[in-house]
């Protein structure tokens, strides 16, 4: 089901700092400034930008980009982009790399963009059979916590993304994954902790 997050409006940040720095000033004594006050709001931490925003981003990109969003797809997780899906030559893959590099927040670009297309109607509907099954036994397996993985299906290929909690959660994923019917490869881009 993936995380779901509420956002507050964009311009709702702004005012919330700006309203910090007011009270921070009503709040001195002695009329100036001194070395005790708050930091002014141009100091704050920077917004950590969500991963949809980024999905979008890189989308809205890719889409000015002779329609590129109609052959690759990506999924973020954690400011890492994983890219897929089939361009129609080498420099249309480069061009989706460099594009998804430019927004700013993305930590990580993961290319698993092939190289021609080589997927029918019948290849996309079965890569959405094969992750409808892996999201099932992810969820029905009670020592897997299903919601920390990302899961993209290209011809019969199973990408994996997101933070597992173990080692051996990380190998009951991918067991399950390899025992799917069709199912020709598993990449993992998993983070566990050592």
């Amino acid at each position: 089901m993936g995380n779901m997050r509420l956002m507050a409006p964009k311009g709702v940040g702004i005012l919330m700092a700006a309203a910090l720095a007011l009270t921070a000033g009503c709040a001195t004594t002695g009329g100036s400034a001194g070395a005790g006050d708050a930091p002014p709001a141009a100091d704050a931490a920077p917004r950590k930008v969500s991963d949809r925003d980024l999905k979008a981003a890189i989308e809205k990109l890719w889409d000015s980009a002779d329609d590129l969003d109609s052959r690759v797809r990506v999924e973020v997780r954690d400011g890492r982009a994983l890219l897929t899906g089939r361009a129609a030559n080498a420099d249309e893959r480069l061009l989706a790399v460099r594009l998804a590099w430019q927004v700013d927040g993305v930590a990580e670009v993961i290319n698993e963009i092939g190289i021609g297309d080589e997927s029918s109607l019948s290849d996309k509907a079965t890569d959405a059979w094969i992750t409808a099954q892996l999201r099932t036994r992810l969820m029905t397996d009670a020592e897997i916590s299903s919601r920390n993985y990302t899961i993209e299906t290209v011809n019969q290929t199973i990408y994996l993304m997101g933070r597992g909690r173990s080692s051996v959660e990380l190998e009951r994923v991918r067991n399950h994954a390899r025992n799917i019917a069709r199912v020709r490869q598993v990449v993992s881009h998993v983070q566990v902790p050592y």
